[in-house]
């Protein structure tokens, strides 16, 4: 292979996982040069090569690809489903294809993921900063996005790489000189997923962290009185926190909004599965059929009740479109504030309910990966997911037990993680989100694999 282009492709993907987590558009940019340089090395060697203890992972993961293509197939609209599955098998999907069949090297693979720890690093130390000094550190309120701009997409990367760097924080042996490095870089993205308020990444994080710890603070007292140490110490501090104790109690609040939206749009989902079991709506076409056949409905009831209203009958024609045809200030109606107090009362009763119905119509997803593939995918790509996904647990948490491989539980960790995080949050659909975990697999992948080689070779 020419390692010119080797180490350019190795340079342009470390781009393009620190851009990432700063700029969507100039990661797709390296992203598309690492693509381009990929191609051209396969053409100049004529095909490429991907060792035998990797491809079983292409293999499975091209099963659950294959599921959901018979889906995009019977979409409502077939382009559109197809490019839905390009976009998640193939753009998304080639950090993946790169590393493990031109990058297939300890040494490239360990770079790839210092520049991805990196990148999440200068993104949380950002996330922090806004928080400290922009929105005054309102936990729930204004909550940490990072560069990207979106909390849900940071609380992603946080379920990656928490877990990595855990394990490097607790194997100093495979950190070496980096291990401090680790522990800062996990202290900060621990602040910055606290500033960031995704419950859903908090209930992850809270169980996979512990549980991965168990495996090395049992075998040292220390470890294990400093850990209890930490754990007491953040409690504390934390359980002190009046703005973070209200957006825990929120988690189970089934009148708080977020939650009650959820709910709702679950239980739509699971219609929609029973309405289409064997492929779903057809990948691509949750949010067609969820809006449309769905939620419209429920959105026209909440605007009839209102024309109902005599109050509503008072307003002018024009302020009466005005209402009707998406939530806005009330207070900014002549006609609204003319009403007597009783009459606002009233008005405003039915109002929430149409406020509240509107906004589900505007969601455009499960969020709830197992939903959205049953509602999208039904049983063919429900299966396919669990397969993939599962395959990935089962063959690394077996590798952890037999070698002690600490790649093999960073996978494991970082896969629960997100797992976990996708039961409040359609996280697989995230494509931000799901580039870096393809990237950061394969780069575990390639490293566990290497890790057992030594073990033989000792």
């Amino acid at each position: 292979m020419n390692l010119s282009f080797q180490n350019a492709l190795l340079i342009s993907l470390c781009m393009f996982a620190v851009a990432s987590f700063i700029s969507i558009a100039a990661a797709n940019v390296f992203l598309g040069i690492s693509v381009l340089i990929f191609l051209i090395i396969t053409y100049k060697n004529k095909g490429v090569h991907i060792a035998t203890d990797k491809l079983l992972y292409l293999k499975v993961i091209s099963v659950f690809a294959g599921a959901l293509f018979v889906s995009a197939l019977f979409s409502g609209d077939i382009a559109y489903g197809l490019k839905t599955w390009a976009d998640f098998f193939i753009w998304r999907f080639m950090p993946f294809v790169m590393l493990l069949t031109v990058l297939d090297s300890e040494v490239f693979g360990k770079k790839v993921l210092l520049a991805v720890i990196g990148g999440f690093a200068i993104d949380c130390l950002y996330a922090i900063y806004w928080s400290l000094f922009v929105s005054k550190g309102k936990f729930g309120w204004i909550r940490a996005a990072g560069f990207v701009g979106h909390p849900m997409t940071l609380a992603g990367w946080a379920c990656i790489l928490l877990p990595v760097l855990l394990v490097f924080i607790f194997r100093k042996d495979i950190a070496q000189k980096y291990h401090w490095l680790a522990v800062v870089i996990f202290a900060i993205g621990s602040v910055a997923l606290l500033f960031n308020a995704t419950r859903g990444a908090w209930l992850a994080i809270t169980v996979v962290l512990p549980l991965m710890s168990l495996f090395f603070i049992l075998q040292n007292k220390k470890l294990l009185l400093i850990s209890l140490a930490l754990v007491l110490g953040v409690g504390t501090i934390l359980v002190n926190n009046a703005p973070f104790m209200k957006r825990v109690d929120s988690i189970d609040d089934l009148k708080n909004t977020s939650n009650r939206s959820r709910l709702i749009i679950w239980e739509t989902s699971a219609e929609m599965f029973k309405e289409h079991p064997i492929l779903g709506v057809g990948l691509g076409n949750y949010k067609n059929v969820y809006q449309n056949e769905h939620i419209a409905p429920r959105v026209e009831k909440e605007r009839n009740a209102i024309k109902k209203l005599r109050s509503f009958q008072t307003l002018k024609k024009s302020e009466q479109a005005v209402v009707l045809k998406a939530p806005v200030n009330l207070w900014k109606v002549q006609g609204y504030k003319k009403l007597k107090k009783q009459e606002r009362n009233e008005f405003n009763k039915a109002y929430s309910k149409f406020r509240f119905e509107y906004s589900l119509s505007k969601l455009n997803h499960a969020h709830n990966n197992l939903l959205q593939m049953l509602a999208e995918n039904g049983l063919v790509g429900f299966i396919g997911y669990i397969f993939a996904f599962g395959f990935i647990l089962w063959k690394n948490f077996k590798n952890f037990l037999l070698n002690k491989n600490p790649y093999a539980l960073m996978i494991v960790g970082s896969t629960s993680a997100l797992f976990l995080q996708g039961l409040t949050e359609y996280n697989f659909g995230n494509s931000s989100v799901m580039k870096i975990y393809w990237l950061v697999l394969a780069c575990l992948i390639i490293l566990a694999s290497k890790y057992n080689d030594g073990m033989k070779n000792e």
